[in-house]
């Protein structure tokens, strides 16, 4: 355990140096803030720093190696404190400040600690898909330059949105680690930014509208600011929906099972129509590095930066959007490395920022209506034709993975949307009210009500049309409808503690303000039910006697020992990218664990995944019908000529291609290689 501390410390120390060497750039652009933004400061040194290198290895001028990183990162440095230092006034920005910045890192530091504490209970890198996000992570460090290589489709780069693993891999070669502990701390990361990064998001819109009536806050103002944000942190980190209190009492708590709240539609009863209807706190709880979760730290730094624009434009209608203008460039940067790492988020968020513009555009110039329709669209305009420069590299790499839009063939019962989202709509409710009885408003209730125009937005869509992708059948709206809900969850988790705080400061007369508060207290407590039966469902028991810690593949040396050994030979001894042959295997399973573990490729991976990469089935299961006619083919000849297509330069013969291929054998494969490594039963070929 003490081991854990020291890296997780380390890694701490690495981000908190990111966040410091941007914060100059950060104060500039967040100066409306309590806190100027400090949390963000290291989204977006992370944001900048991995996509010039990204750009740089795709241009093949910067290759992905640490002294690169390490170059790249010290260069940032250098220009921003010379840029700062000629700037005297940066110091006298910051110099009251300093408690502030020590608390919310405490906070960010402490949610590290916990969610690595958690991750240790049940480390494994191992189910749903881990292997893929493992995979992808492991295959962009063994790459030099990009685009960067399908560890599952040899001779191919990666088809998916890849650019959050890039970001593991990234802070993996930054710090020196082993990629079988930063995926556990990378998930543990995810969760800190999401709880440290709410918290100044919802204390800032508060700051915002307590700074309108006090030009000096009082100490009561900063408990509402500390209060507020720390009700929306825990509740986007640990909660969930009605879901969870409605069912877990009717059920017994015991026999509830967490994952039944995202996935209840065309389930609770079964129908032909199941979607998927996940929130945050479930991701952290499964820890799969999917896309969705990997962007949650780049979607509250858009939202705030937004929210920081949205702020200078309420003050200022002359104020323009220039290519030049820093914030600008930043909005645009965020949605390309949003559009990266989770595709949806991008059509999602300019949805957002253009609601938020029109607002700020409406309210600025009244019933001027051109006025305010050049004002909203020629910034989304530009915005996008920067995003599209931005993501070109990856586009030009990239195949479309949907085929179309259609209009949905069933919709959701109300009482399983109120079931949903009932919750997050009485508070909305509440906010609308207040706003519509009180006449002085301040800009963050505008913004805050574009998040709220947002969020029902993304519930409405999946009830009227659905994007077409592999999903089918039954299932065929689930992947909209997961996507869609996801960010509307987030929107309104950051806005429960500012509707909580400023409705309840602003209701004077005591028989309003109690039963507000009952109404808020008890929606908040039914929703933070969850965890308490959410995190012992999937890590069992919270104690020192349950941690095995960091180290994700502790599994495979129990469940496969003498793969374990074979793989780590392979870890420590190729060190370029040859083709290793395995057993190609069905998608949610073990098979393809060496191709995920090394990051090395091989012909055909998960079969499924590769479906949906490469728009069809057919040369997926080609591949995997070679493999197998290369492991248990009684024609030497042929196996040998896949061999060569392939470039294959090493055969690995383990427990599971013993399983797969009960044909196969040492002394047939033994005409096919030379033994280069062996471990028990298992042995490495190496092709001459």
């Amino acid at each position: 355990m003490i081991s854990d501390l020291l890296n997780i410390l380390y890694w701490w120390f690495i981000l908190f140096g990111l966040g410091l060497i941007f914060l100059p750039l950060t104060v500039k652009i967040f100066k409306n803030f309590f806190d100027k933004g400090y949390l963000f400061s290291k989204v977006i040194a992370i944001a900048i720093l991995s996509y010039v290198i990204w750009l740089g290895a795709h241009l093949k001028i910067i290759p992905f190696a640490q002294p690169e990183v390490l170059a790249i990162t010290g260069l940032f440095a250098l220009i921003i404190t010379l840029v700062s230092l000629k700037t005297s006034s940066f110091k006298g920005k910051i110099t009251n400040l300093w408690p502030i910045f020590i608390g919310e890192e405490l906070i960010f530091l402490l949610a590290l600690i916990f969610w690595s504490y958690i991750r240790g209970l049940q480390p494994n890198i191992q189910g749903l898909e881990k292997f893929m996000d493992f995979g992808f992570v492991n295959s962009i460090l063994k790459n030099r330059y990009f685009p960067p290589t399908d560890m599952w489709f040899a001779g191919y780069s990666i088809n998916y949105y890849y650019y959050g693993h890039y970001v593991t891999a990234f802070l993996t070669k930054l710090s020196g680690l082993s990629s079988a502990i930063t995926y556990n701390l990378m998930i543990a990361t995810l969760f800190a930014f999401t709880f440290s990064l709410t918290f100044s998001l919802t204390g800032n819109l508060i700051f915002s509208t307590l700074k309108k009536q006090n030009k000096k806050l009082k100490i009561k103002n900063w408990k509402l600011i500390i209060i507020g944000g720390l009700l929306s942190a825990f509740l986007i980190c640990f909660a969930s929906n009605l879901h969870t209190p409605l069912y877990s009492l009717k059920n017994i708590p015991e026999k509830y099972w967490y994952p039944d709240a995202t996935r209840y539609i065309g389930y609770n009863p079964p129908t032909n129509d199941k979607t998927i209807h996940e929130f945050p706190a479930y991701s952290f709880i499964v820890s799969d590095l999917h896309g969705h979760v990997s962007d949650i730290p780049f979607v509250l730094t858009f939202i705030a930066l937004s929210f920081s624009l949205f702020l200078k434009l309420s003050k200022n209608k002359n104020l323009k959007f220039e290519i030049w203008n820093l914030e600008f460039l930043l909005i645009a940067l965020l949605l390309g490395v949003m559009y990266m790492t989770n595709a949806w988020d991008l059509p999602i968020y300019l949805l957002f920022f253009g609601i938020a513009l029109l607002m700020v555009n409406w309210l600025t110039f009244k019933k001027n209506y051109c006025q305010v329709i050049i004002k909203t669209a020629l910034p989304l305009l530009a915005i996008i034709a920067c995003w599209f420069i931005f993501t070109l590299p990856f586009n030009l790499n990239f195949d479309q993975i949907t085929q179309g839009v259609g209009f949905v063939r069933s919709r959701t019962p109300i009482y399983q949307l109120l079931v949903l989202w009932g919750g997050f709509w009485l508070v909305a409710i509440t906010f609308i009210v207040f706003l519509l009885l009180h006449h002085r408003h301040a800009d963050s209730d505008f913004f805050g009500l574009s998040l709220i125009i947002a969020a029902a937005f993304l519930i409405i869509i999946p009830e009227i049309v659905y994007v077409k992708d592999i999903y089918s059948g039954d299932y065929y709206r689930a992947n909209t409808m997961f996507k869609f809900t996801y960010q509307a969850y987030t929107m309104m988790a950051i806005l429960v503690g500012y509707i909580a705080t400023k409705v309840l400061a602003k209701t004077k007369k005591i028989y309003f303000k109690i039963p507000l508060y009952a109404l808020y207290s008890v929606l908040y407590a039914c929703l933070l039910i969850y965890p308490f039966l959410s995190i012992p469902g999937y890590y069992g028991k919270i104690s020192t006697d349950n941690y095995k810690g960091l180290y994700g593949l502790n599994f495979l040396a129990q469940k496969y020992p003498e793969d374990y050994q074979a793989i780590l030979w392979l870890r420590k001894n190729i060190t370029n990218r040859p083709i290793v042959l395995e057993a190609a295997g069905d998608s949610y399973t073990d098979y393809c664990r060496v191709s995920a573990i090394t990051g090395l490729p091989t012909i055909e991976g998960w079969l499924v995944h590769e479906w949906l990469w490469r728009g069809g089935y057919d040369q997926p299961n080609q591949r995997a019908n070679e493999v197998e006619q290369i492991y248990q083919s009684s024609n030497i000849t042929k196996a040998q000529q896949i061999l060569e297509k392939y470039q294959v330069a090493y055969i690995f013969f383990g427990q599971l291609e013993r399983e797969k291929y009960l044909q196969a054998t040492q002394e047939r494969l033994d005409q096919l290689g030379e033994p280069v490594y062996r471990a028990g039963k298992t042995v490495i070929y190496k092709i001459e």
